[in-house]
């Protein structure tokens, strides 16, 4: 189920006896159906859409900046205390993350659980938070899991994980088949109302690799590089 808020808008027209009536044109606020198209379109594909409404979000701050003539998308995983749950939950989670750290509400635009659920994060219409200064036309998504391997991040949570393999323990997950195709689809469904141009993981966009980003993961980067292949999608810009 998901939530129509399309606007009409119309001029008024004097009535005048025996006098033929000229069309009134109505425009459609385009955003708001364009979302909306988004959300059928991913329904069309065989998945489960979840809104905002529907799991629960917190209202985002007011005056929040717009956004629109998106051409790149960003892929994340939600990071190293992740792993498959309820998606729910973890956008939930998220969200109270980044609104604790200032952001305006959620950063990404869409999450996507490891069984192929997918979730609406912050509006389409407003600028996204999930690249640092580098957010403009950029469609932030998130994969809710961990797809980093044990050595990344040089630091203890890598080092115990590297411990734990050294024993035959395995610490990194693989990217499940429903959750594979749930991102397919939802880049389908972004590019049925978007001229998308660009796809890469979250370190592939400028500067951000100097911040130390390892998001989304050595794993989560193999993906991408699969999807590049599959959609034919160019790489990140270099400034």
């Amino acid at each position: 189920m998901t939530e129509t808020a399309f606007e009409t808008i119309a001029s008024p027209q004097e009535i005048i006896p025996g006098t033929a009536m000229c069309p009134i044109p109505i425009t459609v606020n385009d955003r708001a159906a364009t979302r909306e198209a988004i959300i059928r379109k991913a329904n069309e594909l065989g998945h489960q859409f979840v809104t905002r409404s529907e799991w629960h979000a917190l209202k985002g701050k007011d005056n929040m900046v717009n956004d629109w003539d998106y051409t790149m998308i960003a892929l994340h995983h939600a990071g190293r205390s992740f792993e498959c749950g309820s998606g729910a939950e973890q956008m939930l989670e998220i969200q109270d993350e980044h609104m604790d750290h200032r952001y305006d509400d959620i950063g990404y635009h869409y999450g996507v659980d490891c069984s192929g659920v997918i979730y609406e994060g912050r509006d389409i219409r407003l600028k996204g938070s999930s690249v640092r200064n580098y957010n403009t036309n950029v469609i932030g998504i998130v994969l809710l899991s961990n797809y980093t391997t044990a050595g990344e991040g040089d630091d203890i949570v890598s080092f115990g994980r590297q411990i734990l393999e050294g024993v035959g323990y395995n610490t990194s997950q693989r990217i499940p088949p429903l959750q594979v195709d749930a991102v397919l689809n939802l880049i389908k469904a972004l590019q049925s109302v978007f001229i998308i141009q660009h796809l890469g993981g979250h370190r592939e966009y400028p500067k951000q690799l100097a911040e130390g980003k390892i998001c989304p993961g050595d794993i989560g980067m193999e993906f991408v590089r699969v999807l590049r292949t599959t959609t034919q999608l160019f790489p990140p810009p270099i400034s």
